[in-house]
């Protein structure tokens, strides 16, 4: 037999049409398959050691595999021959969002020759049990393609061969594969840009009439040496806060204070003690509290209210400590979305409220994103 199939797959367009089709195998946590956003949370971050792929690969081959019968051995698959193959330019792939933050997708690529080995107690059972494997193949193309099998080629299979020490009968059947796995990186990035000083000199650099202002968006970034507002204001809806929080030792200390307020708002606004009726309140349907707060006591409050939201990212090394810096990705869906009406309309995180200076007492960083 050279070629019972062959098949090479183009992927789909939208990202929905990976999460249609089942996955045949689960795979360890060490490498991620390339499905699509199944999720980007699952997807490792850095590439991974070729011994790890290699594992992947052969445990999401053995599923297909049929069950040992008897006192015959185990049916089983082994890799006979391994070649790196590119991927893109430099790994590359594209780019993808975690928890609204931007992220390098690469991937790499492995083409090599696996080989099926199955028992039966005669010539015959071996021969069907062969062919149910290629049945069972043919029948996954998709589960495969979605697994990270991009081409799946049929080389050859052997005649029944008797062993009289088992005594068994034997076949073995080889595959051509170009199996491609996926990780994220940072690409050696050492910050997140949150905030895009502006100057303009009329006439002469640092002249008096010299013009200075800030560009942001819906990010901050808070360390130890500033811890800018997020304010948030236009029309808009606010469902999640996403986080990137770096703390290699003592959290800061100073509070959190969640803010709805609008640009004519008289008076200190009105304080709910938790997270959960804040938002009752701002989002009820008839009368919105409109200019309304919630402090979390601590900063360690305020980030034990997220939940991790997959494996940490390396960004530079803001403690200089020769070591890249672990940023955990967070989560904080709101109850109930909150919508800004118009331009008066603020949503704003405030770390240190109060503050002329906010900053962190400690070393870290954190990048928080509404969205």
């Amino acid at each position: 037999m050279t070629s019972l199939f062959s098949f090479l797959r183009g992927r789909p367009e939208a990202a929905e049409d990976e999460l249609a089709a089942a996955t045949a195998v689960s795979t360890p946590t060490a490498v991620a398959a390339p499905t699509a956003m199944r999720s980007l949370l699952s997807i490792p971050h850095g590439a991974p050691a070729q011994d790890d792929v290699l594992i992947v690969m052969r445990a999401a081959l053995a599923a297909y595999l049929p069950l040992a019968s008897g006192s015959l051995p185990a049916p089983n698959v082994s890799i006979i021959k391994v070649e790196e193959k590119p991927t893109g330019l430099g790994n590359y792939i594209g780019d993808e969002v975690l928890e609204q933050f931007s992220i390098v997708l690469k991937g790499g690529r492995l083409q090599a020759s696996v080989r099926f080995q199955l028992w039966a107690d005669t010539p015959n059972n071996v021969d069907q049990a062969i062919d149910d494997l290629h049945g069972r193949l043919l029948a996954a193309k998709d589960d495969l393609w979605i697994a990270g099998f991009l081409r799946f080629v049929a080389e050859g299979s052997t005649l029944a061969e008797h062993i009289p020490s088992l005594p068994a009968w034997r076949r073995t059947a080889d595959y051509q594969v170009l199996y491609e796995f996926r990780y994220t990186d940072t690409d050696d990035a050492q910050s997140l840009i949150a905030r895009i000083p502006v100057h303009t000199d009329p006439e002469e650099l640092d002249s008096p009439q010299r013009e200075t202002t800030v560009v942001t968006d819906d990010m901050a970034r808070w360390d130890e040496q500033t811890a800018p507002t997020l304010d948030l204001h236009g029309r808009l809806t606010v469902s999640r806060f996403s986080a990137l929080a770096f703390v290699p030792g003592t959290p800061p200390s100073a509070p959190v204070m969640l803010l709805r307020t609008f640009d004519s708002a008289v008076g200190p606004p009105t304080a709910f003690a938790d997270l959960a009726t804040f938002v009752t309140a701002v989002t009820n349907p008839t009368t919105p509290a409109r200019h309304a707060q919630v402090t979390f006591a601590t900063f360690s409050d305020f980030i034990t209210a997220f939940s991790l939201a997959g494996s940490p990212i390396t960004l530079g090394d803001w403690d200089e400590d020769a070591t890249p810096d672990s940023y955990q990705p967070l989560t904080l869906p709101l109850p109930t979305p909150i919508t800004l009406s118009g331009w008066a309309d603020h949503l704003q995180l405030v770390y240190q409220p109060g503050g002329t200076t906010p900053q962190f007492d400690q070393t870290a960083v954190l990048y928080i994103r509404a969205g």
